[in-house]
């Protein structure tokens, strides 16, 4: 399963998502416009992609698990920022389009740690509610 590539067409985009090590590798493309726009059953497919391989890494006997020293998101006014590295991943509420929009600054696919992921799982259940 270490090479398993997800590779999901959403309403706008693309994401991609495979396992890299003790890293979840998200990428994200979108050719028409600037972002990716997930509808509700996109969002539930990647967050149950999520969970998968975050369950498969944080059950390996040789990951080291690193506290959850607190928020790694920043909330801007109706966004969700994560800095990672020299990128920057945002995630929102297109109300118009009635999707999920996820944006890349930066690098477009980005190594997170697991503690990463939950939070973004997280955003993306809230953001359908």
């Amino acid at each position: 399963m270490e090479n398993q590539i997800y590779n999901w067409f959403v309403k706008n985009g693309n994401i991609q998502i495979q396992k890299n090590g003790d890293c979840i590798s998200l990428q994200v493309s979108y050719k028409n416009g600037d972002c990716c726009l997930l509808t509700h059953s996109d969002a539930d497919e990647i967050i149950e992609i999520l969970i998968s391989i975050s369950r498969q890494i944080w059950e390996d006997p040789n990951y080291v698990r690193k506290a959850y020293s607190g928020q790694l998101f920043k909330k801007i006014e109706d966004k969700f920022l994560w800095e990672i590295g020299t990128s920057e991943l945002f995630i929102k509420y297109n109300e118009t389009e009635d999707a999920i929009e996820i944006k890349c600054n930066g690098n477009s696919t980005l190594n997170l740690e697991i503690n990463y992921i939950v939070e973004i799982i997280q955003i993306l259940e809230h953001l359908q509610l």
